[in-house]
């Protein structure tokens, strides 16, 4: 390519993205500069601004609590404080400044550290007040398991020494919630319901629960020799969740 070619070729490279940028500008206002502009003041200031909101708050923690604190690792700080930065939620804010007070006295493992960081970065206020009513609701039915588990021993316990049941004792995976009792509780509407917990299910907080029901079992013939049975199944999905080891951990690192 010669030297003409090349600016012809440059002069309508420049062309072409000045139209594409006046035509962003025209879509999305304001918001272009800010998201294609990230050096300019006025964003660094904001985003500023919410850093301090927030780690002055974890900083309140610590004192209020007088406990010592540890090291973050850096692969955990660097994105804890380049997300933090940009939320600027009051309630998520809390969130940030609770989690980084709790990373910062809690030795959780890194990679559940750098989890949560992600989750906080991509959860709405109304995906949190789903996980935190899953959360009350499942240390209920620990506790309640493990009260059950006292009234009601299990008969190898009056023949051997027994432990006695502590709610931790129960998985959190064997308790799930039913989808249309979430909305409810929530206030929510059932399609709103369904879309915020799929996304919970795709950042690994939630899980849903496959339930298989036997509608049916009938011999496949009359020949009393042939044993095989015709059986009909009712797969149920997408109507029951339950809370994963990362969504349990994500509202005990989120909250005081």
């Amino acid at each position: 390519m010669n030297g003409l070619e090349l600016l012809a070729s440059k002069k309508a490279i420049d062309t072409a993205a000045a139209s594409s940028e006046k035509l962003i500008k025209g879509l999305f206002g304001s918001a272009f500069n800010e998201a294609g502009e990230l050096i300019a003041d006025q964003v660094r200031l904001r985003r500023f601004k919410n850093q301090v909101l927030i780690l002055e708050k974890a900083q309140k923690y610590l004192v209020d609590k007088k406990v010592e604190y540890q090291k973050i690792n850096l692969k955990v700080l660097a994105p804890l404080l380049e997300f933090s930065s940009f939320e600027e939620d009051e309630r998520l804010q809390e969130m940030w400044a609770m989690l980084i007070k709790n990373l910062l006295v809690k030795p959780f493992p890194i990679l559940l550290q750098q989890n949560a960081i992600s989750v906080l970065n991509k959860i709405s206020n109304e995906e949190v007040s789903i996980l935190n009513y899953i959360y009350i609701q499942l240390n209920k039915k620990r506790s309640d398991r493990a009260v059950e588990s006292i009234r009601q021993p299990p008969l190898s316990s009056f023949f051997e020494e027994s432990k006695k049941k502590q709610p931790a004792d129960f998985r959190i995976d064997w308790f799930s919630f039913a989808i249309k009792d979430i909305s409810q509780a929530i206030k929510l509407s059932s399609d709103s319901a369904e879309t915020l917990i799929s996304n919970l299910v795709a950042i690994g907080t939630l899980k849903y629960e496959t339930e298989v029901e036997i509608t049916s079992a009938e011999k496949s013939s009359e020949d009393p020799e042939d044993r095989d049975l015709e059986i009909d199944l009712e797969v149920t999905d997408y109507a029951y969740v339950k809370m994963t080891k990362l969504g349990f951990v994500f509202v005990e690192l989120c909250k005081d």
